[in-house]
């Protein structure tokens, strides 16, 4: 077994020892004094440095105080040359120049101040040539002649650059001192006197024997003096106050920090690309260390003192939040919206409602951490420790996790997969233990896409395409497309663990953009071509039906409408379905056929389950239903218009977001082209899927551009039976008036008694027996039926009940109601609740057409509607023109029965024409 050497340093003077490339893991150097220490390429891993004392020897602090003493000597002397320079030219020059001289010196020198104390050095080192240029000239052209235009800005000029040498090299002496001194204020008290008296006696001297003074030597040394010190005491005092503000870290003069810092730390210790992985720096004084490109994995610098006057690089610690978020260990309420955390040690760290949007915590170890509250949207949590982290109302949209980021043991009642609160999980309640690691285990390998604004299939398509051709080693593929209402929809991605999520999640994000801006071009470009070409179509056929009335005269008959059927096949909303679009005529056979795509829509499947729970909620007994024991009813008196309402509008939202998507939009604008709003028109929906027969595709908002248009929903299989029909001046109606218990079937009665041209027999509580023989006995036209009915879940068996103690089902009355079909009955109403497993079994028997109603239905919207529909269908009008006008004006009940208008549906035997009353 092989043995570990543990290094104790603790306690031990280290200064300037040599222990670059050593692997030091889990050494000791607690208490000790690392100044001028080399660690350079070293391994630290787990090393203990608590209380250590790191940063410069004493004869580096010597040496650099010295270096600040000349520098500061540099700067007085350029600061009093300055004023001697301006003294020159004020006192010894000509009177008609010195003045602006003067004037054009001192703005310059006022606006480098200005800019330097309120826009910060960058700013102020950037002006320099620019505001002595537009200053001398001004001056120079005020003067009026050639030469002072051009040397008043030379002069001026030359005077700012004394100035900026002057105030660099004050400052960053300053900077210097006020980093390594042990008193900022002393240190720079004796700077000052160390660069003004010097520095102006040295320059006034010079001044002197250069000739620059004529006449008394001693007032002209006073003259040169005085001048020398006055600009003196100026930059000394910018150079205080800047060196101040660097050394308290103000952001505008960060560039002096760095340079300062960058001399100072030249001798100071260094963890230069040292790995000090959880390596613990707590009370450490940190002062001058060079850390660049270390690895800091879990380092602890709580408490450390004096780190930020070290060399970063690129580590975390170059950011200032995140160096105090580590000192200090407190990160409630703050803000760290962008910031790097890529390893961070933030174990037991209280950070409730802070903002970590789009930072980068990977790897980062937050066990025992508070997050309470915390904004987690978009941010990278690949391979983070959140174990036993409060985790209570935060937000996760589009965090990034990884089966390598660590949920156990979470602690979490809820959280909100949405900004602003929204999509609360779970819906209500709290999670139980465990709850919230089994549900984001679900999403781990995924890449979550969101699109505020909608979302276009075709350009999702593309920018996958494209990503996946350039990552061909990474299989993508659509795990889900969810619509979270307001206009989002989130896309998840299936990626393998491995991958770089945050790439593939910019990857695909850049380029639907592009695929979206190039599709938007060539739709603007389609859609004017096709609305050219519908229009020409339609003037062409106008003009065709003109001329045949202009050659073939006769009496005015009803044009033929038109019949489309949708037929939808292979899949189910979860995954997409295939399209057949077939057109035609009135009894004719189709004249257009083509084929589209539906994408997936299991966010409306779930919209239309919670519309429904909501809606049967709402009913408070009153509907045309007897629920069996088998089935579970909660149908209570408390008020849900309101949830209804809302969820309706959910349904209503995604019903137009599939129907109008970019995959089914060739169908649609097929459908558009083909049909004119002025036609009566019938749209067959032939599918087998039990939820797409339950949604009202009459909220398309497609119906509302043709006012004479109404869907039926038909069976894929179907026959057209033969029927002996013998000629009769009245309809033949067969009325079973069912159990009433609760509702009442008088007012259906009494609008039957009244339709014109008529015969109605009624069956008031019938034995089965007694209906059985009269579907034998007699040919009828209309089979209804008012009272109460369900189905059962499946939609594949519906129940009627023929009185108070007898349901029963169209298998226990197959046979008559066969007969009944070869005798000419045409059209079956059952004005009474959940009649989709009634329609769906006669229709196994061929009936030609059926109504009944989706869902179940109160009373008084059932005996509404039958008095709307039977008013306009004895007029004459068509079935389907008089089913929607009856379902429409259902919308006045509204404010009392949610939905009214979404119940009645007919279904169709694409086999049979429609039944007319005349």
């Amino acid at each position: 077994m092989a043995l570990v050497t543990v290094f104790n340093f603790a306690g031990q003077n280290l200064q300037g020892r040599d222990f670059s490339g050593q692997n030091l893991t889990n050494a000791d150097f607690s208490n000790s004094d690392i100044r001028g220490a080399n660690f350079t390429n070293a391994i630290l891993k787990n090393a203990n440095f608590q209380n250590a004392k790191a940063g410069i020897k004493n004869d580096w602090a010597f040496f650099l105080l010295l270096v600040a003493f000349l520098l500061s000597i540099i700067s007085g002397t350029f600061s009093g040359f300055s004023g001697t320079y301006l003294i020159t030219f004020i006192f010894r020059t000509a009177p008609d120049i010195n003045i602006y001289l003067f004037l054009s010196s001192l703005t310059a020198l006022t606006i480098f101040f200005i800019v330097n104390i309120f826009r910060g050095i960058r700013a102020a080192l950037g002006t320099v040539v620019i505001i002595s240029a537009i200053a001398g000239a001004c001056c120079g052209i005020f003067a009026g002649t050639f030469p002072q235009a051009v040397v008043i800005p030379f002069v001026t000029g030359s005077f700012m650059i004394a100035i900026t040498v002057a105030f660099l090299t004050g400052v960053i002496a300053c900077t210097i001192a006020g980093i390594i001194a042990i008193s900022f204020i002393a240190t720079i008290v004796i700077l000052s006197l160390i660069g003004i008296i010097p520095g102006s006696l040295v320059v006034a001297r010079m001044a002197v024997s250069m000739g620059l003074f004529t006449g008394d030597i001693t007032s002209a040394f006073i003259e040169s003096f005085l001048g020398a010190i006055s600009v003196t005491i100026f930059v000394m005092l910018l150079n205080s106050y800047v060196g101040w503000q660097a050394i308290n870290l103000h952001k505008k003069y960060d560039l002096i920090v760095k340079i300062a810092v960058a001399l100072v730390s030249l001798r100071g210790t260094c963890l230069k690309n040292a790995d000090i992985s959880s390596a613990n720096f707590a009370h450490a004084t940190l002062r001058n260390i060079d850390i660049r490109n270390a690895t800091l994995t879990h380092c602890n610098f709580y408490a450390a003192k004096q780190l930020d006057y070290a060399l970063f690089g690129d580590t975390i610690l170059k950011n200032p939040k995140v160096r105090k978020l580590l000192i200090s260990k407190i990160g409630a309420h703050q803000d760290f919206v962008g910031c790097n955390l890529k390893g961070a040690n933030l174990t037991d760290v209280d950070m409730s409602y802070a903002n970590f949007s789009e930072a980068d915590i990977s790897e980062a170890n937050l066990s025992g951490a508070t997050l309470e509250g915390a904004n987690l949207t978009k941010t990278q949590a690949v391979k983070t420790n959140f174990q036993q982290v409060n985790l209570t109302a935060a937000c996760l949209e589009a965090w990034n996790i990884d089966n390598t980021t660590q949920l156990e043991g979470v602690i979490c009642d809820y959280v909100y997969l949405l900004n602003n609160q929204q999509e609360r999980r779970p819906s209500s309640g709290e999670f139980a233990p465990g709850e919230f690691t089994k549900l984001f285990q679900v999403v781990i390998n995924t890449v979550d896409l969101i699109f505020r604004k909608g979302l276009d299939l075709q350009a999702l398509s593309a920018a996958l395409a494209k990503v996946k051709m350039e990552n061909e080693d990474i299989p993508l593929t659509i795990k889900s497309i969810e619509n979270k209402g307001d206009g989002v929809v989130v896309v998840r991605v299936d990626a393998p663990e491995t991958t770089n999520k945050a790439k593939i999640h910019a990857e695909v994000m850049q380029n639907y953009e592009f695929a979206l801006q190039q599709l938007e071009a060539r739709y603007q470009a389609e859609l004017k071509s096709k609305d050219e070409q519908i229009t020409l179509y339609r003037q062409h056929q106008a003009d065709l039906k003109e001329i045949m009335q202009m050659i073939a005269p006769r009496p005015q008959q009803v044009t033929p409408g038109q019949l489309v059927v949708l037929k939808l096949v292979q899949g189910d909303l979860n995954t997409g379905f295939s399209v057949i679009l077939e057109i035609s005529l009135e009894g004719d056979r189709p004249y257009f056929q083509s084929h589209g795509q539906l994408p997936p829509a299991s966010e409306l499947a779930l919209a239309y389950h919670q519309w429904q729970t909501a809606y049967r909620h709402s009913l408070q007994g009153n509907a045309r239903i007897k629920f069996p024991e088998m089935q579970v009813t909660n149908i209570s008196q408390r008020e849900l218009f309101k949830e209804c309402d809302k969820l309706a509008y959910a349904v209503n939202k995604q019903v137009n977001l599939w129907l109008n998507s970019e995959l089914f939009r060739p169908v649609k604008e097929q459908l558009l082209e083909k049909l004119n709003p002025s036609e009566s028109i019938r749209i067959i929906l032939q599918t087998e899927d039990t939820l797409l027969r339950r949604i009202p595709w009459q909220i398309w908002d497609f119906f509302d551009r043709y006012p004479q248009a109404e869907i039926a929903l038909a069976a894929t299989n179907y026959e057209r039976k033969e029927k002996y029909q013998a000629a009769k001046s009245h309809i033949k109606i067969l009325a079973i008036l069912g159990d009433s218990t609760g509702i009442n079937t008088q007012k259906d009665k009494m609008f039957l008694e009244k339709l014109p041209h008529a015969e109605v027999q009624f069956l008031i509580e019938p034995q089965r027996q007694l209906l059985n023989d009269q579907l034998w006995l007699q040919p009828w036209d209309i089979l209804f039926f008012a009272g109460h009915s369900f189905s059962q879940i499946d939609q594949k068996v519906g129940h009627f009940h023929i009185n108070q103690n007898e349901s029963l089902t169209i298998a226990e009355l197959k046979n008559a109601i066969t007969k009944a079909i070869n005798k000419g009955l045409s059209l079956a109403i059952f004005n009474s609740c959940d009649g989709l497993g009634l329609a769906a079994n006669l229709a196994d028997l061929h009936i030609p057409q059926m109504i009944v109603m989706r869902e179940p239905v109160p009373d008084k919207v059932a005996q509404e509607f039958l008095k709307n529909f039977l008013t306009e269908f004895s007029s004459g009008k068509p079935l389907y023109q008089s089913v929607r006008e009856g379902r429409l004006k259902l919308q006045g009940l509204e404010d009392e029965f949610p939905c009214a208008s979404w119940l009645p549906v007919i279904c169709q035997n694409p086999a049979e024409i429609p039944f007319t009353w005349y």
